[in-house]
């Protein structure tokens, strides 16, 4: 890397390893050789967050230039582009895949639909930037870090905390 790395994360199989850092890009690596394999470059601002989808075929990445995009993980291809008001501190796949919860500085958590991209909820009650947000082991429920000091469960179907 030629700046700071503020994200990582293994592959579902351990195999890859993907970076996230301050030059706008994402990085994948062999986990074993250290090689870089494919570097995701289209953001225009840091990436603050990366993963990989649970069947390894999706890379996930979230930037402070307002988006997440979702990527092929064999070629580095954009899937899609999900797009914010503010920047975007993390994002994250549900166990089956088939949702994005992404937690944003505007104090909004937002579920996507990852195929078509679309945006499902918009969970407000934060009263300050959201930090982190994650999907629950069987992605029914989303819990969100935010800045004004509270973690926030939420009902990932309906949208309701």
């Amino acid at each position: 890397h030629t700046s700071y790395v503020l994200g990582c994360a293994f592959s579902p199989n351990g195999r890859r390893i993907i970076t996230a850092d301050l030059d706008n890009k994402a990085r994948v690596w062999g986990a074993e050789t250290g090689e870089c394999q494919l570097i995701i470059g289209e953001h225009t601002h840091d990436v603050k967050c990366c993963c990989f989808s649970h069947d390894s075929k999706y890379i996930l990445t979230s930037s402070w230039d307002h988006t997440a995009r979702i990527w092929k993980a064999t070629d580095g291809t954009l899937m899609n582009t999900l797009r914010h008001e503010a920047g975007v501190d993390s994002c994250a796949f549900s166990s089956n895949d088939k949702l994005i919860v992404t937690a944003c500085h505007d104090k909004i958590v937002r579920i996507w639909d990852t195929e078509r991209g679309q945006l499902k909820h918009t969970l407000a009650g934060h009263q300050h930037s959201v930090r982190s947000s994650s999907f629950s082991a069987d992605g029914n429920r989303v819990i969100s870090a935010s800045y004004d000091r509270t973690a926030r469960i939420w009902d990932a179907n309906t949208g309701d905390m």
